[in-house]
């Protein structure tokens, strides 16, 4: 079992440091902003005052807990680095299960007299290894902003404790599904739908303005991450919620490693579909190719995201009008210029963001799926038929295009529902535009990862996923971060509108330029050799 996790960390010698590194230099850099910029203490009362009054504003951070520098530290950001450091581990569990055994090489690994269980043991010490670096890492760069020792190492332990749970649960996603393309879209929605329970429960849950606290609704302890904003780190330091997610971990990985104890290797207890046995009409082309591949995963988006997008109707109604009973709240959402109507459409463009997340998500996967055909070797095979070499490459792209399209209109469709369920028409329309603006965005970041395929092959898949995380990471909480106006615009989602709006130039320029990035792919793929 040494040997084996000895090679995973040296597989991992370079993806590992960058997503640790990253996400530390993301807890610092928020951490440091936040001190220079809300210093004073009048100025974080007020400020998390507008916040808790501003159920919008509870969704995309978190819970208070009292005025001191930390709580507002903890408060801003700990929801987001455990969606980084859940992503991290669910991609980990991945790389070293399932795409182990679709490339072929746990069979060598089993040819060889070790256990069966010592591949996915590795896997475990090296996340709990990984996890452990972050945890004194974080606990460090907390520290460097001057904030409290014992609350930087609460907070820091509860994301790698968190880290742990969503490990588990990749490893548990990768005994389910047949390909490591369906493990890791398990994973992304698990970490984001506990994101999104997480905000459901904190916007719905009661504020205590003049004591500057939450008491987070139900959906929000139906969250790892939800558990871990418990702790309250930086003031109350409530150890137990740690141990709630240590006993999720644990859960999770023994039903891993005993499915994985039980199961035939390559397969899985949810099997893929079979084929036809002749490919037909239907499959005498690259797009239809593409497109063949991508439409199982294509609709678990596509469905998880309509679902998102039915109970908005009811989760903005819910918020818009809670809580406004309170004389304190209502004081402050009118010297904001808030009426209910007003928060309602406010918070249909914060929350549709996140489905131009997941729609980009979706098209990144499927263009790099393509990269997946060339390794394996069957883009060669492909390409010593009449196609060219750029049609195979814009195939993809192409259905990369569509997966966004399909999920922002599905998701558009069926919030437009749901609020027209509650007689809300003006929302519904809304709703609708607010889902498919976000198309420009989303698409820039397929035709980057189409770019990158054709420029740099052994490296796209990584890089796609990095600068993808960087772009929403900028885009999303730029301005926690402390970032310039000019660096938050770098990422296409920090240019989405909110409908309605008359200025339509940064769009048509960010729509523009997905269309010439993935122009510039097709060019370089035609000039560079099939790698595999």
């Amino acid at each position: 079992m040494f040997r084996i996790f000895l090679q995973q960390i040296r597989r991992d010698r370079v993806t590992l440091p960058v997503w640790i590194l990253g996400t530390v230099l993301l807890l610092a850099v928020s951490a440091s902003s936040l001190v220079k910029e809300y210093g004073d203490a009048d100025g974080r009362t007020t400020i998390l005052s507008v916040a808790l009054a501003t159920p919008a504003l509870l969704a995309l951070r978190g819970i208070p807990n009292g005025d001191t520098l930390g709580s507002a530290a903890h408060f801003q950001s700990f929801a987001f680095l455990a969606v980084t450091i859940g992503l991290m581990n669910t991609f980990l569990a991945t790389r070293h299960g399932r795409a182990d055994e679709e490339k072929g090489r746990r069979e060598l690994v089993a040819a060889t007299p070790v256990s069966r269980l010592a591949p996915p043991v590795a896997t475990l010490l090296l996340g709990v290894i990984a996890n452990g670096i972050f945890v004194v890492l974080g606990t460090l760069g907390y520290q460097s902003a001057g904030l409290d020792a014992g609350g930087a190492f609460v907070s820091s332990a509860a994301l790698g404790v968190t880290g742990l749970a969503f490990l588990g649960l990749g490893m548990l996603a990768g005994e389910l599904t047949a390909t490591s393309r369906a493990a890791n879209g398990v994973g992304a929605v698990i970490v984001l739908g506990s994101y999104a329970l997480r905000a459901a429960g904190d916007a719905l849950g009661r504020p205590d303005i003049p004591n500057l606290t939450l008491q987070p609704a139900w959906p929000s302890f139906l969250s790892p991450i939800g558990w871990g904003q418990q702790t309250l780190a930086f003031t109350a330091n409530n150890w137990a919620p740690v141990g709630w997610i240590a006993a999720l971990a644990v859960v999770a990985v023994a039903g891993a490693l005993l499915v994985h104890s039980r199961r035939e290797l390559g397969a899985s207890l949810l099997p893929e579909r079979a084929g036809r046995a002749t490919a037909g009409p239907a499959l005498r082309s690259p797009f239809a190719l593409a497109w063949r591949l991508q439409s199982p995963t294509l609709l678990a988006w596509t469905v998880g995201s309509a679902l998102l997008g039915l109970a908005l109707g009811s989760l903005v109604t819910a918020i818009s009008g809670a809580n406004l009973d309170n004389p304190a709240v209502s004081a402050i959402l009118q010297s904001l210029g808030h009426t209910q109507g007003d928060l309602g459409q406010a918070l249909i463009p914060a929350l549709m963001i996140l489905v131009g997340v997941l729609a980009a998500a979706a098209g990144v996967q499927a263009v790099l799926r393509m990269r997946d055909e060339e390794s394996d070797g069957r883009a060669e095979t492909i390409l010593t038929s009449p196609h060219s070499r750029a049609g195979w490459l814009l195939s993809f792209t192409a259905v990369g295009a569509v997966s966004v399209l399909v999920v922002l209109l599905a998701t558009g469709v069926a919030a437009a529902a749901g609020f027209a369920a509650l007689g809300k028409s003006d929302e519904a329309w809304l709703a609708l535009g607010q889902a498919l603006v976000q198309a420009p965005a989303a698409l820039t970041f397929v035709g980057l990862a189409a770019l990158l395929v054709g420029l740099l092959p052994r490296l796209a898949i990584g890089l796609s996923w990095g600068v993808f995380a960087l772009g929403i990471g900028i885009g999303l909480f730029g301005g926690l971060l402390g970032l310039d106006e000019d660096v938050q615009k770098i990422s296409p989602f920090a240019d989405v509108p909110a409908l309605p709006t008359d200025d339509w130039l940064p769009t048509i320029l960010i729509g523009a330029a997905a269309a010439i990035l993935a122009a510039l792919a097709a060019l370089v793929f035609r000039r560079r050799d099939l790698v595999t």
